[in-house]
């Protein structure tokens, strides 16, 4: 079953920008996944069509087997939870007042226990403008689970929050998305790494890739990072003699180097370098980040 699906959306705004061009994609129930791209990319565009705040100016969306906007779009819409990007909340209210206008508005939840869950009980009777941001998100998240819905729209819910706080939230957005579809829409690709298993990448309005995060990783190039007594220049300086893509990790001073094969070929290349006089002590496969896989895929397909 497809819990949301775009077929060949094109959405130009008034003053001329095509943000989507043409797009088809569907999102299976269950999946959790990622939208990424660049500044401009139509991804925030892609979720407020979603969520019937914008009309496509041409094709179609469904929402939960509903078309957006549609007959049935209502009912649907009270089963998909929404974290916007900005705050969007009334900041003259409590957050205990916030929870149950979102509850009027679903028609059903328990505010007092997603108080409870999301450590709001204390800050019940405080206005949300008096709330750090980090708590902020809290109540916010709390209102988009007080349906119990079966799909999530996340647009960038961490942003501007300090690590301490984003670290908080993505606790809490584990939990929430346990068991739920779930569109995360981000910039921060550590973030979407860590809580999705499904890839969206979009860029200029177009699908650029749409895969399972493992499927894109058994594409990546496989490294190994390799450190030895000498120092990454005497390192460096050996590999490429023996013809081998390396360069040195800035983060850390190790090299990395680009093998068709680790498993075959490591054991092999150390010899080689022992040979050579190096003291290899580390040796150890990379797995590629999402960060890596992003970038490798928006410079290939240019």
């Amino acid at each position: 079953m497809q819990a949301l699906r775009f077929e060949r959306v094109s959405k130009r705004y008034p003053k001329g920008a095509l943000a989507l061009d043409d797009v088809t994609l569907a999102v299976a129930a269950g999946a959790r996944a990622c939208l990424l791209g660049p500044n401009g990319a139509g991804k925030s565009t892609a979720i407020r069509l979603l969520e019937g705040a914008l009309r496509p100016t041409a094709g179609r969306v469904w929402l939960l087997g509903a078309e957006v906007n549609g007959p049935g779009y209502p009912a649907v819409r009270r089963r998909t939870g929404i974290v916007p990007q900005g705050p969007g909340m009334y900041t003259d209210l409590t957050a205990a007042e916030y929870l149950q206008l979102a509850r009027r508005l679903y028609g059903r939840g328990d505010v007092a226990r997603l108080m409870d869950v999301f450590g709001l009980e204390p800050y019940r009777h405080t206005m949300l403008a008096q709330l750090s941001g980090g708590y902020q998100r809290r109540v916010v998240l709390a209102a988009a689970l007080l349906g119990e819905p079966d799909l999530l729209l996340l647009d960038e819910p961490t942003v501007d929050l300090d690590p301490v706080a984003m670290h908080e939230v993505h606790v809490l957005l584990r939990q929430a998305m346990e068991g739920r579809t779930t569109l995360l829409c981000t910039h921060n690709l550590a973030e979407a790494e860590a809580l999705c298993d499904e890839v969206i990448i979009l860029r200029q309005g177009k699908v650029l890739v749409h895969a399972p995060l493992a499927e894109l990783r058994r594409q990546a190039q496989a490294q190994v990072r390799l450190a030895a007594r000498q120092g990454a220049g005497a390192l460096l300086a050996a590999l490429q003699e023996q013809g081998l893509a390396a360069r040195r990790d800035e983060a850390d001073g190790t090299v990395l180097v680009t093998l068709d094969d680790p498993p075959i070929q490591a054991p092999d290349l150390l010899r080689r370098l022992l040979a050579a006089g190096l003291d290899v002590y580390r040796c150890e496969p990379v797995q590629a980040t999402l960060q890596d896989l992003f970038l490798e895929l928006v410079r290939s397909k240019r």
